[in-house]
């Protein structure tokens, strides 16, 4: 029987491990859902409310794509030549005050 799709949005990876969890406590997971979670598991760094904290600051104060925002969140990138490697597709060319003031945010998790 195939899957009706209620609702799509874009999660971070701690958004995808708690839901994974929440899920294999009512029952036992796919081998995707298995393997997703063992991935969200080893990958996440922050919290589900600081991951969500931290993309909504970047999405209003940055004005970066929701999607750039849940990436950089995902990677928490250390330097400044990291964190260009996400904003690449962005349609705003970002200053290096930006850019560190971005880091520090990422730091302050």
């Amino acid at each position: 029987m195939p899957v009706k799709i209620l609702k799509e949005r874009r999660l971070t990876l701690a958004e995808v491990k708690k839901i994974l969890e929440e899920r294999s406590m009512k029952g036992e997971l796919s081998y995707i859902q298995r393997v997703t979670l063992d991935y969200a598991t080893k990958f996440s760094q922050l919290s589900v409310e600081k991951s969500i904290e931290i993309v909504k600051r970047l999405i209003e104060n940055f004005g970066i794509s929701e999607s750039t925002a849940i990436q950089i969140v995902n990677a928490v990138p250390k330097s400044i030549d990291e964190l260009r490697v996400f904003l690449t597709n962005e349609q705003k060319i970002f200053t290096e005050e930006e850019l560190n003031r971005i880091l520090k945010s990422l730091e302050e998790t």
